[in-house]
């Protein structure tokens, strides 16, 4: 694998792309690359949503501020899709901690890799040995 990093400029351009894809295209969402002094948690993303006002703003950690120690190269895409699927489910968990927290965390990493794995192989159907997907 390898790191997948952007420009402020390409990470709106993806931005738009994916709200399109999930259909968050009503919303309104800022992007950002933040060093983490600046992030106020330990995370490679945070997004603040506005529900009311169909308001989001995405900071994404800046790759200077990425670990070496991850398991994973950086992957900017990959983490925009994640806090973007954060809105879909924010009316439902945005008071949830604990279990529940920890099992939306494990769907939207499912569900993002999922998604970006489909969309770098060109929204296939099938697998590597053929099998249908579906």
């Amino acid at each position: 694998m390898e790191a997948v990093i952007f420009t402020e400029e390409q990470l709106k351009t993806k931005c738009v792309e994916w709200q399109k894809v999930l259909r968050l295209q009503d919303w309104d969402v800022k992007t950002s690359i933040k060093r983490a002094r600046d992030m106020n948690l330990d995370a490679n993303g945070v997004i603040t949503v506005h529900l009311e006002h169909r308001l989001a703003s995405i900071r994404i950690l800046d790759p200077l501020d990425y670990s070496p120690e991850e398991l994973h190269p950086q992957d900017m895409e990959k983490i925009l899709v994640h806090e973007l699927l954060h809105i879909h489910l924010f009316p439902m968990t945005k008071d949830y901690e604990g279990h529940l927290a920890t099992a939306e965390e494990q769907a939207i990493n499912m569900i993002t890799s999922s998604l970006i794995e489909l969309s770098r192989r060109g929204g296939e159907t099938k697998n590597e040995k053929g099998s249908d997907l579906r």
